[in-house]
């Protein structure tokens, strides 16, 4: 391999990630629920509070709360995530790079990550998710470094802000000290190594811990309505062997199963971390995918360690075995499941197995550069396909409740539960205008009575949550009509539709 070509290698997966980001800063219209409630406790950062019915740890609305005055929070928040998700992309490259040497499976690896379907859709969402990876990723980085005491406080600092980032720190500090424990291999050790550790994790989480204790959080309460049955599990395996944006690399992992065994001996933390991430994704099935953010990158470098012994060793049969059972997994899965961020398209779905059997067949045949190209279409064609589908989510209601805040007075009562609404009526600074949550999906909750004991002077009704609800505004004279906003997305129609309650027209 000449200059020329490492050169390529190293520079081009930078190219794609930063084309990316650039590309995607503002494709989505609106954020998810979850990323206003965070925004919504920047806001109350910035006033020197913290909301208390907020479950979410505060570091991350901490970083968001430090925008300038004049700043977008949207686009400062969007802006602070492409800053992370660099920083972080840089870190991977360093420590892949630990282990594994040949440039060309480094360029695979970073390629893997830059445009992995899960990774990069929440890397431009305003979510804490990646932001906990990279703190996790560093944690691991640094604990691989060496064990004096001052590393282990200062990874003890890692791990407690991550604590604050995400509820799942908790998971990476029991991690890591399973770790010191077991290459204990059993002997007394000194104290001070796990002290060091401790102080270092509790000078930045005890504060916190005081003030919200962590087992009165409300993520305990979550699982508890929730149906457990085999359809879960099948919906966690689906996830979890698509999560590399390309299915036949789990058919790489499982031929090479006693060299993954080997590396995870040798790595008890990135072992023990991730037995806790998959056992928790199991518990909270209704974040996957979203929940693998965290162990994506330790999972590309196991699958790079493997993909490297295979390629250099020679393939074995088995392989292919393999490869067909999962395809076969794959597409019996998304046919029963439908799931979203499997590809949903029935076009570009077999687009993409057609693809993934033709990069497997390059693979067998040792073509690098063949196979590679492959796989980056794949994914390009994958993570695209499901950015697009979802860069519409709440624009109906997103759009409505920024009308509103910027030509309404008064009060407005609206059905929207995204917190969408709340973050534009009642977050920002909108002293004419203010919102609260009204039901208006019974019928009984439309008569003038009702309306009227509200004491709202509008109404924001949407459907972007139920796209069976009918609104009829003719039977009911009292509801004048000021703006509708109407969409078909994804060939569904979804609608905001702002309405004045006449009071004058009691009928």
């Amino acid at each position: 391999m000449n200059l020329r070509s490492k050169t390529i290698y190293r520079v081009l997966p930078y190219v794609f990630f930063i084309l990316s980001h650039v590309f995607l800063f503002n494709v989505n219209t609106a954020e998810w629920g979850d990323s206003y409630r965070i925004l919504r406790a920047s806001e109350y950062i910035r006033a020197g509070a913290y909301p208390d019915d907020e479950k979410r740890p505060p570091l991350y609305s901490v970083v968001l709360a430090l925008r300038p005055e004049s700043a977008d929070p949207i686009q400062w928040g969007r802006g602070i995530m492409f800053i992370v998700s660099l920083a972080g992309f840089f870190l991977f490259d360093r420590y892949l790079r630990r282990y594994v040497k040949d440039a060309r499976f480094v360029f695979l690896g970073m390629m893997l990550l830059a445009l992995n379907p899960d990774f990069l859709y929440w890397s431009i969402r305003i979510m804490a998710d990646a932001p906990f990876a990279i703190l996790a990723l560093l944690a691991i980085y640094l604990y691989k470094n060496g064990l004096s005491n001052n590393r282990l406080f200062l990874i003890g600092i890692i791990v407690g802000l991550s604590v604050l980032t995400r509820f799942e720190g908790y998971l990476l500090a029991a991690s890591l000290a399973l770790s010191l424990f077991l290459c204990a291999r059993g002997r007394i050790k000194p104290v001070w190594p796990y002290l060091s550790y401790l102080a270092g994790i509790m000078l930045i989480v005890l504060p916190w811990i005081i003030y919200r204790p962590p087992l009165s959080s409300k993520y305990f309460d979550e699982p508890a309505g929730r149906k457990y049955d085999l359809e879960m599990i099948w919906v966690y395996f689906a996830s979890l062997v698509s999560v590399f944006g390309f299915v036949p690399a789990f058919a790489i992992i499982l031929d090479r199963g006693k060299e993954v065994i080997v590396f995870l001996k040798r790595n008890i933390h990135i072992a023990s971390f991730l037995l806790f991430e998959l056992a928790l994704i199991l518990l909270w099935p209704a974040a996957i995918p979203r929940l693998f953010v965290a162990i994506i990158p330790v999972l590309i470098i196991i699958f790079v360690v493997a993909f490297e012994s295979w390629w250099e060793n020679g393939g074995r049969k088995r392989t292919w075995v393999y490869s067909v059972i999962l395809m076969v997994f794959y597409v019996v899965s998304q046919y029963f499941l439908k799931l979203q961020f499997l590809v949903l398209d029935k076009k570009l779905f077999a687009i993409l197995l057609t693809l993934q059997f033709v990069a497997f067949y390059f693979l067998a045949k040792k073509k690098f550069v063949h196979s590679v190209a492959l796989i980056i279409l794949i994914m390009l064609i994958w993570s695209y396909s499901v950015i697009w589908m979802h860069k519409d989510i709440f624009i109906s209601v997103k759009n409505a409740a920024e009308y509103a805040a910027k030509n309404l007075q008064g009060k407005v009562a609206y059905n929207d539960v995204s917190s969408v609404s709340d973050f534009y009526l009642n977050v920002l600074d909108t002293p004419k205008v203010s919102g609260f949550y009204y039901n208006t999906e019974s019928k009984k909750n439309l008569t003038f009575e009702a309306l009227e004991a509200t004491g709202a002077d509008y109404f924001l009704i949407t459907n972007e949550h139920n796209t069976t609800m009918e609104l009829d505004l003719e039977s009911r004279p009292y509801l004048i009509p000021v703006k509708d906003f109407s969409y078909n997305v994804n060939g569904a129609d979804f609608f905001a539709k702002i309405v004045r309650f006449s009071r004058e027209n009691r009928p």
